[in-house]
């Protein structure tokens, strides 16, 4: 008897795994990619609009809220705050880079819509209510003024 290992042995071929995915017919599937993200936006960009702020058509009082708001944050509250970034003299590594000194207006000035917004300020209600008194009444079929651009 031989001790010898039959090397000449044959190995069955590995069946194919089966896939998950179903066939697809490119002539009658939808396309594949439907992100959201994907469709183009036909709104207008806009800082001061936020999601679901464009539903519901604006009152005059609305549109007089925000314009005194937008008053109080230009003229009370942004000066205030740059003036308080102006007044860090932090040492070089720990102070502000360029890019910080260069977008700090923007951070202000959002900073300051977002204060007036979330506040309650009298000044902001005594300005909206001289707004309300002194504006205009539009009629139904008169167009506003485009004010945006």
């Amino acid at each position: 008897m031989s001790n010898t290992i039959n090397t000449r042995t044959s190995i069955p071929p590995i069946p194919p795994i089966p896939s998950s995915r179903p066939a697809v017919d490119t002539g009658k599937q939808p396309p594949k990619d439907t992100n959201p993200l994907s469709t183009p936006n036909t709104n207008p960009l806009s800082i001061a609009t936020k999601p679901n702020e464009g539903d519901e058509p604006e009152t005059s009082a609305l549109r007089a809220r925000k314009a005194a708001e937008g008053l109080v944050s230009t003229t009370f509250i942004e000066p205030i705050l740059k003036q308080v970034r102006e007044s860090n003299d932090t040492p070089p590594p720990f102070g502000p880079s360029n890019a910080e000194k260069q977008f700090a207006s923007l951070l202000d000035t959002k900073l300051a819509d977002e204060i007036v917004h979330a506040a309650n300020f009298p000044l902001v209600e005594r300005i909206t209510a001289q707004l309300l008194r002194n504006m205009p009444e539009i009629q139904a079929n008169e167009k506003p003024l485009d004010i945006e651009g």
